[in-house]
């Protein structure tokens, strides 16, 4: 029977070793840092996670055995259920023995016993601890020569098998392979794969629940596909049923009592809960935010019932804090059924209705039906003004939702004529220095550079940023994208090396304050990218977009527009570099993609396919013998 770990009685222990000081003979590997970061946020941040947050420990670079090896013991000395480890990084051998070794950023290759983490100490970890199961992950090289793109500091062949009593272990690859990465991916190979499973479930699969031993036949599946080395398992008892991920689209529900009905509570704790998820969702703990909302509205339900005003308004803020947890299509389906209960029961002028409504048009863009959200926003701006009046903030805050909609269905101009006529509006009301002024101020400058004028948005921003540091803080989210957004049209209005140093000093402060996966900094990454080109330095532009498209691909999705776009700007670089014939491929791959996602007539579809039409004649005069011949050209490189 399928069970995931207790939390409060599990512990796990993160390892990944992705810088090198001291031997040439072991390249960096920046992946690393990323499977650990991105691994951690699965097992913790799931739905349920796996692992309690403050019971997962990461290890990062440890320098010495000391580094690793005291952690590894004091986790596993507590751990009762489950006790998990992961790392990450080069694997060496002893000389003698052909024991293994786990890379640590000190390691020299030629003394591994005295520098590197002996295996043995990972045996010695796990048979001290009372854990009921535990699971070793390790992508690492348990044998091959130090070849480029490999995690390999060995030259000769590791130990056949390795086998611990009373574990489940899984490896990234079989006893005579190395495992691999490429350069610019933001996970290592099999890592990558298996954080992809654990995120978004395995295809074709029934079940939500992704187990150990799914894992691994899912891995043995699809990595050798990949020209990836095949995976391995020696498992025991039965850990290969352990669940460590829920996929992102299941939701945590409470489980029911013994009557089948789900837990009511006293309605002031039910109420007081309430308020404390909508708390957690301001404070900007908006996983946990859905989680309080979705374990209270049954008690509402049972105790208030299912049509009263407390019930109704926590399904729309269930919704709201879903959107902004990053699920704007879940957002989507409880919103509307949520506005259909609402409309059936408090009437269609209602406050909570039409806010409701205007939520609907929200979600329906956030979702990417453009269109369809203006043609929302425009009916529930309506009725907002009709309902609660012209001034008040539900009003104005739907303005600005209208003018946005307009804008991304394809009209800046009128984006930036109603976001002109809003600000005032709404200096009027909330003041000059409210939070949705600046806000105001931000979206019309915005929108007046995608209406064609970057050298007036330049001016409104250079007047805005100020104001948005002293009166909102210099961290604030949206002082940072005010920066990043005079970087933009500075380099629109032909300041291109004022955009780059702009955008430099933007990206560490987006990352810091945002997170280094959120939407703004990967756009700011990819403005920097380009911006660097501009000025003259495509290499390193071309080096920046490798490593952004694959961020993108992991956090938004291979089919989001951000991602397809930069993956042409990354095709456009290449050819500006000299490498012409990759260029051409690379268009020849994206531009369906481009089509699909943002239509045949889409404006960066058809600047796309101009390009590749310039680069194919380029291409084709200067690999005229090869195409024609098949006999490699050495200057066919542009």
């Amino acid at each position: 029977m399928t069970r995931p770990p207790d939390p409060d009685r599990s512990r796990a222990v993160l390892v990944g070793t992705a810088a090198y000081t001291e031997d040439t003979a072991l390249p960096d590997v920046p992946a690393v840092r990323n499977n650990v970061r991105d691994l951690h946020r699965l097992l913790t941040e799931g739905r349920p996670g796996a692992f309690a947050a403050e019971r997962v420990r990461t290890v990062l670079d440890p320098a010495t055995p000391r580094d690793l090896g005291l952690p590894l013991l004091e986790a596993a000395r507590q751990a009762e259920d489950v006790f998990l480890v992961y790392f990450c990084g080069h694997g060496l051998i002893g000389r003698e023995r052909r024991e293994l070794y786990l890379g640590l950023a000190k390691s020299v290759v030629d003394a591994p016993s005295f520098t590197a983490f002996p295996f043995q100490g990972i045996r010695e970890a796990f048979l001290s601890s009372p854990a009921r199961n535990k699971v070793l992950v390790l992508d690492c090289c348990f044998s091959g020569r130090a070849i480029a793109g490999n995690l390999s500091g060995v030259h000769e062949p590791l130990i056949d098998q390795m086998e611990i009593a009373g574990t489940y272990t899984l490896t990234s690859s079989a006893a005579n392979e190395p495992s691999r990465f490429q350069e610019g991916e933001r996970h290592t190979a099999f890592t990558g794969e298996l954080l992809l499973a654990l995120r978004d479930g395995i295809p074709q699969s029934s079940s939500a629940d992704v187990t150990l031993g799914a894992l691994f036949r899912h891995l043995r599946r699809v990595l050798p596909t990949r020209g990836m080395p095949e995976p391995q398992q020696c498992g025991t008892d039965t850990a290969e049923l352990l669940v460590l991920a829920r996929t992102r689209r299941q939701r945590h529900r409470p489980s029911a009592g013994r009557d089948g009905r789900r837990p009511s509570g006293a309605r002031e704790e039910l109420l007081a809960r309430l308020d404390l998820g909508h708390r957690r969702g301001e404070e900007g703990r908006t996983g946990e935010a859905v989680q309080m909302l979705t374990e209270v509205l049954p008690g509402l339900t049972t105790t208030l019932g299912a049509e009263a005003p407390a019930t109704l308004v926590t399904q729309v803020n269930l919704a709201y804090w879903t959107g902004r947890d990053g699920d704007a299509q879940e957002a989507l389906r409880l919103t509307t059924t949520a506005v259909d209960q609402i409309t059936r029961v408090l009437g269609p002028d209602h406050r909570f209705t039409v806010v409701g409504r205007s939520q609907l048009a929200q979600w329906t863009g956030e979702s990417g039906r453009f269109a369809q959200a203006r043609q929302l926003s425009t009916a529930a701006v309506a009725d907002l003004s009709r309902v609660l009046g012209p001034d008040d903030r539900e009003t104005l805050v739907g303005r600005a939702q209208l003018a946005r909609w307009t804008g991304e269905a394809g009209d800046p101009a009128a984006a930036a004529h109603q976001t002109g006529g809003l600000v005032p509006d709404l200096a009027r009301v909330l003041g000059t220095e409210n939070r949705e002024t600046l806000t105001g101020r931000l979206n019309h400058a915005h929108w007046t550079g995608r209406a064609g004028a970057p050298g007036r948005a330049v001016r409104l921003l250079t007047g805005l940023v100020p104001d948005l540091s002293w009166i909102l803080g210099p961290d604030d989210p949206h002082t940072l994208v005010g920066r990043s957004r005079l970087g933009q049209w500075s380099g629109t209005a032909g300041r291109r090396r004022r955009a780059r140093r702009l955008f430099a000093a933007a990206v560490p402060d987006l990352g810091r304050v945002l997170g280094p996966d959120d939407r703004e900094t990967l756009l700011a990454r990819g403005q920097l990218a380009h911006w660097t080109g501009e000025s003259g330095e495509p290499a390193e532009a071309v080096r920046m977009l490798r490593r952004l498209v694959g961020d993108l691909a992991w956090v938004l999705g291979p089919d989001d527009r951000i991602t397809v776009v930069t993956r042409a700007r990354l095709a456009h670089w290449t050819a500006v570099q000299g490498d012409v014939r990759d260029a051409v491929q690379q268009f020849y791959a994206v531009l369906p993609d481009l089509g699909r996602v943002l239509g045949a007539d889409a404006s960066e579809t058809v600047e796309n396919r101009a390009l590749l039409s310039l680069w194919r004649r380029k291409a084709d005069r200067r690999l005229g013998r090869q195409l024609l011949y098949g006999v490699r050209d050495r200057g066919g490189r542009s």
